[in-house]
């Protein structure tokens, strides 16, 4: 999940961790990184100016296992390919795939906003006008992405975000599968009945979660 703010924890020196890269930092000769923006089972996601295009991005580094896994590889090149293909209002658009010094790495739009599980977490619940619509855009980009074949596989409040201007945007599209962070490739408290028995993840098990 993306968010805003770049979190930052105190070590032991009293020195930032910035993460694997430092702001400034150019890769590939393309993107200056800015800052991290959250770190997780899905490896670490930094914000980036792309010099070449000239916009901000977020790139999300996969965690290294990943990097050591062809399987795991063709796999992610796999539902890049797919998530490509998806454009929608209310779907956070994935760019390309690339790697750096061994680190594969997805460039994807940069959202500026806060992902739905901590918007809740500090406000509590929203009104209920306001939460049909929040409801009615998710279901929106769900469906964007099940027309294209695409499925979320670790649908959650996390991978959720509302951007400054309070529209829905749903991230990391296919990922979990990959990165396998979670049991079975899910997360456990949204996981569909078929899913936690290890079978057949579709669309309908999205629409569960």
């Amino acid at each position: 999940s993306l968010s805003t703010s770049i979190p930052c924890r105190s070590l032991s020196s009293g020195a930032i961790d910035h993460g694997r890269f430092a702001p400034g930092t150019l890769l590939g000769g393309r993107y200056r990184i800015v800052g991290r923006l959250g770190r997780g089972g899905m490896g670490e996601v930094y914000r980036a100016d792309d010099l070449k295009l000239g916009q901000q991005v977020a790139l999300k580094f996969l965690p290294p296992d990943v990097d050591r896994d062809p399987a795991r590889l063709s796999q992610l090149h796999s539902e890049v390919r797919m998530a490509r293909q998806v454009s929608h209002p209310n779907v956070c658009r994935v760019y390309d795939i690339d790697e750096v010094d061994g680190h594969t790495f997805l460039s994807m739009e940069y959202v500026d906003g806060e992902d739905l599980a901590s918007l809740l977490k500090r406000i509590g619940r929203f009104p209920e006008d306001r939460g049909l619509e929040v409801a009615r855009q998710i279901c929106a980009g769900l469906a964007a992405a099940h027309e294209r074949g695409v499925v979320h596989r670790d649908f959650k409040p996390a991978n959720v975000m509302l951007d400054g201007t309070g529209r829905v945007r749903i991230t990391d599209f296919g990922l979990a599968g990959v990165a396998g962070e979670t049991l079975r490739a899910g997360t456990p408290a949204y996981m569909a009945p078929e899913q936690l028995s290890g079978g057949e993840v579709t669309v309908r098990s999205d629409i569960y979660a």
